[in-house]
């Protein structure tokens, strides 16, 4: 029994917004030799183009050589029916032809980047704010005894005096670097303890990633080496070390809306492509016969 799907394959030719010149040649008004691996409306499509699809892609998957061959088929069908006519010099390619205007009068329109909705622009830009709109941004390599919460009041005391061992450790010991520090962790003593570490982009404005002790006693810190105080809260104990840092930064969404359309243009045209390609497919009728693909999956 067929396998029968209505557009199933355009999923899977990614990215399905190729040059028709390049993607496929002319196709055959006769069904040409090779077995039936799928059909368009009253079109077969046959292992053989698949191949000859691989021959000129070698990049492809026998799957993607399938699914660009139903893509060209199902557009070049679209196309036809809109009765878009091919030249005199064109007739010998005439599904090509008519693909590619098809692709230029219905679809390019759609896909410039001004055609992105400016609430999709501004959607991201809401949601990497942080990127835009952020306090003095330090990068910091913390030292840190996690506790929570729900730690019990002896457990925590014991965590507790892990972390002044620590920190008496570095009056002692002093560590400047990120290599430093990082090293100092993995020394067997406070790798029994416990003590992790990590370098992170901490805003001196807010509790993210670390609680808002850490960003509170990060404000005093201005150059490479200097450390913060041993810090704490319910979620544990802290000790901070300056790295580097960003300026303020206050840049509303008229300023990086420009940025933000290019950021997001590429994946957008893919996806928007491929929504037009199936509307214009609406009511075609496409059976696939895997069975019948005899080509080896790359």
């Amino acid at each position: 029994m067929p396998a029968r799907r209505r557009l199933a394959a355009l999923a899977m030719a990614a990215p399905l917004f190729f040059s028709c010149s390049k993607a496929a040649g002319p196709l055959p008004q006769a069904a040409p030799a090779g077995a039936i691996v799928a059909r368009v409306g009253d079109v077969p499509i046959t292992d053989d183009q698949v191949a000859a699809q691989l021959a000129r892609e070698p990049g492809l998957g026998v799957r993607q050589a399938l699914a660009q061959r139903i893509t060209f088929e199902m557009l070049a069908q679209a196309a036809a029916e809109q009765q878009s006519a091919p030249t005199a010099e064109d007739v010998d390619e005439r599904k090509k032809v008519e693909v590619e205007r098809l692709v230029q009068r219905e679809i390019e329109p759609q896909l410039r980047p001004e055609s992105i909705p400016d609430a999709d622009v501004r959607a991201l830009y809401e949601r990497g704010k942080r990127r835009f709109v952020h306090g003095r941004l330090v990068q910091t390599t913390v030292l840190c005894l996690f506790t929570g919460a729900r730690m019990s009041a002896e457990r925590r005391a014991r965590v507790e005096e892990n972390a002044k061992l620590l920190a008496a450790h570095l009056d002692s010991h002093p560590a400047r670097t990120t290599a430093e520090v990082e090293a100092l962790a993995k020394q067997p003593q406070w790798a029994d303890r416990q003590v992790s570490v990590t370098t992170v982009w901490q805003d001196e404005q807010e509790g993210q990633p670390f609680p808002p002790v850490v960003s509170h006693a990060l404000a005093v810190l201005r150059k490479p080496g200097d450390r913060t105080p041993l810090v704490g809260d319910e979620t544990g104990y802290y000790i901070a070390f300056y790295v580097a840092e960003e300026a303020p930064l206050a840049q509303t969404f008229e300023q990086v809306a420009s940025t933000l359309r290019a950021e997001m243009y590429e994946p957008w045209r893919r996806q928007r492509f491929l929504r037009l390609t199936m509307d214009l497919a609406a009511g075609h009728d496409i059976e696939v016969f895997p069975e019948n693909l005899k080509l080896s999956e790359r």
